[in-house]
């Protein structure tokens, strides 16, 4: 075995065991969330179909969520890209010197 398949089956035996570690969390996390659901806000008992509606709903909306994000961050991309905030393009090069690149500042 040369040098480049020992690294990448070093590589490979890493993942399975970050993938295994990930799975075991998820695990944890999803076990959690449905003993917090067992039991209403209003102390009552739930049944397995209402839990499993909740967790279902929940997992749906982290998804949206996620996608939001993801929509938020390709357009602020965009924002930064579209009017050069803090960072030297190409185009900027080949146009002429006409002192400093006007910059956003960005206060949250």
């Amino acid at each position: 075995m040369n040098k480049f398949e020992k690294q990448h089956r070093e590589l490979l035996d890493k993942l399975t065991e970050t993938n295994n570690a990930l799975d075991r969390i998820a695990s944890l996390l999803v076990s959690t969330q449905l003993l917090q659901e067992c039991v209403s806000a209003e102390g009552e008992a739930r049944t397995a179909e209402e839990c499993a509606t909740i967790v279902d709903e929940s997992f749906a909306a982290g998804q949206c969520l996620h996608e939001q994000m993801k929509s938020a961050q390709k357009d602020f991309q965009y924002q930064v890209n579209e009017f050069y905030i803090g960072g030297d393009d190409d185009e900027e090069d080949e146009e002429e010197d006409d002192g400093p690149t006007p910059q956003i500042a960005l206060k949250f």
